[in-house]
């Protein structure tokens, strides 16, 4: 397989999907002064950043490598995948762990079945509805809800 990688990372972070989580990340690091760089298809999604965001905003498809090599994924150490599709996910963690060997990928994931497909290839998996169960059952034990 054709290896892209760079051998220059630096602290470039990459948010693919310009959803809400996906922009208050890109907002949230941007305040943290780091290098950050939002894909999405759509440039209405752009609107969602923080009025301070002071990263670069990129209109593409993120599973597309061309997009994903204007945003600098040769340089980067943070790929984050939050669109609002799975296979989009997949397919952008795969290319920023397998072809250009960005050392840190975490990838928003509705579906468990595609869990596997990532944890193979070193890809923090995030699954909004087991946090959102955590939370909430480590409420009702605080309380004694629960035991």
């Amino acid at each position: 397989m054709l290896n892209m990688k760079s051998n220059r990372k630096r602290e470039l972070y990459i948010v693919a999907g310009g959803s809400r989580l996906g922009a208050n990340i890109a907002s949230m690091l941007s305040k943290s002064s780091k290098e950050v760089v939002i894909i999405d298809i759509n440039p209405n999604a752009f609107k969602k950043l923080h009025p301070d965001f002071s990263g670069y905003t990129l209109a593409g498809d993120a599973a597309d490598i061309s997009a994903l090599e204007e945003a600098g994924i040769g340089h980067a150490c943070v790929v984050i995948a939050a669109t609002d599709d799975d296979n989009t996910n997949i397919m952008v963690s795969q290319i920023a762990r397998i072809m250009f060997e960005v050392p840190n990928v975490i990838a928003r994931l509705y579906s468990t079945e595609l869990e596997e497909i990532a944890s193979d290839n070193n890809v923090k998996v995030i699954y909004p509805y087991r946090l959102s169960i955590e939370t909430i059952e480590k409420f009702l034990k605080e309380r004694g809800c629960l035991q």
